[in-house]
């Protein structure tokens, strides 16, 4: 007897027949003494609560109560300071697949149609070997039960509230949960909207599938099975049905009980059960899904995303050329033309091409994880991969990158070409696209650790300003003291410009102009790094970055 599952559905070996049995029958999601501190503060105080597989159960309370932080725990999303969750008898992070859980923010990516939005949700969560037929399977079982037949063609940006939720639900309803946790699915929907909304959740709960609603409102709560109410603080009052909880309040109606628990004597604090949950897993970069499934699942829904957010590709794209030109008409014609007669002048516009370039890799990607924060943290939960996400991201973030420094280079050489053959004009806008990757590895940890997207915006012009002072063209490099040279050295910009300097013979300009060379400071060793080495050099940069923003990732879904 060998048992192995997928799902809610336990595999095994009896007598050389293989026997599936669906499981969800006899699931039941327990919170034992449930209790989260932090920082020293209780907010969730010792709580427990049981649900069975075809219940609908309604958690109320006012702000503050403690319902966000009680459902993070139950979908495992959060791992509590004391007691333990359990799905049927296993610890729930054994299991945790088999629970759906949807968040307040979205996750969803609203540049999708809600039929792409389901098929690569299937390509993610489903087993790897799962053919093209059933995961198609899987999205119209998941329209069907939804009733979103009719908009599957419709992009999610153009639906309405509820629609939105009802997707975000199909998302989860792909793997088959045995229960699906929503936290305030109804906020911001008006009274109608709201009523559908919960009639939805009485349907998946009568098909078999435990569901918790976390809500404020209340006039659709006799179409639960259970209404549990906590107080602020953190407190469960009740757990009940909803006829109980109004004799339990005295109140007749059910938007009076928020009046009742003001008033209603809050549980003396308790040390719970004592039970210790085990530490959940750690993200890990590797897991068992296939990496060439999930990165190709994640950059095609990626690719998506991109192309249908046209004005912004538009921005992106018409920068780099103008960047270009205007790097161009800084300076007279025939800048660049043999032999040079302002080399000091000729530095400066390469150094002026690299800044662009670094400019370009930071804005393209400082936004890319922050604003999609809430989805990839719920999919890496589910088993997602890291490295296969972050690998999509690179992959598109590089490819626009490497667009752009073409156009870049194309603007301002059209105005100041280089006087050099086409393999330096290759070697030039090799380098600077190696050095806008490594901005994207950093726009991609600034991405990670931000708060909002605001928040990483305003970042850039820090990361930018010492890459210009310490780049070793303000100042030169032979110029700078120790310390300031350790510190240039830490710079991409840097080693970039002396790459880039050295692919247009920079060291030689200075040389046949020995007084303007003393008076600027670059000494021939500068511009004496070969293309190659700088290459490697920019290189590591990028999955230096690259790897510290995996890590940070990591970190950051196991916090969150």
């Amino acid at each position: 007897r060998v048992p192995a599952g997928i799902g809610p559905f336990s595999i095994v070996l009896e007598g050389g027949e293989l026997v599936v049995a669906d499981e969800r029958a006899g699931t039941r999601l327990n919170a034992e003494g449930v209790s989260v501190q932090v920082n020293g503060h209780t907010i969730l105080h010792p709580t427990g609560l049981n649900i069975v597989p075809g219940e609908f159960v309604a958690l109320i309370g006012p702000s503050g109560s403690g319902k966000t932080t009680l459902l993070k725990c139950l979908a495992g999303v959060s791992e509590p300071s004391a007691g333990r969750v359990t799905l049927g008898l296993d610890p729930l992070e054994l299991r945790q697949t088999e629970v759906g859980y949807v968040p307040q923010s979205e996750v969803v990516h609203e540049r999708l149609s809600v039929w792409e939005a389901l098929l690569y949700a299937a390509k993610l969560r489903l087993p790897s070997d799962t053919s093209r037929e059933e995961l198609i399977a899987a999205v119209e079982d998941a329209l069907d039960e939804l009733r979103l037949a009719e908009h599957k063609e419709t992009e999610i940006m153009r639906l309405s509230g509820g629609q939105r939720k009802r997707v975000a639900c199909g998302v989860e309803l792909i793997g088959k949960p045995a229960m699906l946790l929503l936290d305030e699915p109804t906020s911001g929907l008006d009274p109608a909207l709201e009523r559908r909304l919960m009639e939805t959740f009485r349907r998946l709960a009568d098909s078999g599938r435990g569901t918790v609603v976390s809500t404020h409102a209340t006039s659709s709560l006799a179409l639960c099975d259970t209404v549990a109410v906590m107080a602020p603080g953190g407190h469960l009052l009740f757990a009940g049905s909803p006829e109980q909880s109004l004799d339990h309040f005295q109140v007749a109606a059910y938007d009076e009980i928020y009046n009742a628990i003001d008033l209603a004597e809050v549980p003396s604090p308790t040390t719970g059960s004592g039970l210790a949950r085990p530490p959940r897993a750690a993200t890990r970069l590797l897991s068992g899904r296939s990496l060439l499934k999930h990165t190709t699942a994640l950059t095609g829904r990626y690719a998506r995303t991109i192309l249908r957010d046209r004005r912004t590709l538009a921005v992106l794209l018409g920068q780099a050329p103008i960047i270009g030109l205007l790097i161009g008409l800084l300076y007279p014609a025939h800048l660049l033309a043999l032999p040079d007669q302002q080399p000091t002048r000729s530095a400066q516009f390469v150094f002026l091409l690299v800044t662009g370039a670094l400019w370009l890799g930071l804005i393209d990607s400082c936004r890319e994880v922050v604003k999609e924060r809430s989805i990839i943290l719920r999919e890496l939960s589910v088993g997602i991969r890291l490295d296969a996400y972050l690998l999509a991201k690179a992959s598109l973030l590089f490819a626009l990158a490497a667009a752009q420094c073409l156009l870049l280079v194309g603007a301002a050489c059209l105005l100041q070409p280089l006087h050099a053959s086409a393999s330096e004009y290759l070697e030039l806008t090799g380098l600077l696209i190696l050095a806008s990757w490594s901005t994207v590895g950093l726009g991609l940890i600034v991405s990670t650790v931000a708060r909002s997207v605001d928040q990483a915006t305003s970042v850039i012009p820090l990361l930018l300003i010492p890459q210009l002072l310490f780049g070793a063209a303000l100042v030169p490099f032979a110029r700078m003291s120790d310390p300031m040279k350790a510190l240039s050295d830490l710079m991409v910009s840097r080693w970039a410009f002396a790459g880039a300097g050295h692919v247009i013979h920079m060291g030689s300009r200075f040389a046949e102009n020995p007084r303007v060379a003393a008076i600027s400071g670059y000494g021939p060793s500068f511009f004496s790094l070969s293309t190659g080495v700088a290459a490697i050099i920019l290189a590591g940069f990028t999955v230096g970055a690259l790897l510290l923003a995996a890590i940070l990732l990591a970190r950051r879904s196991q916090t969150t």
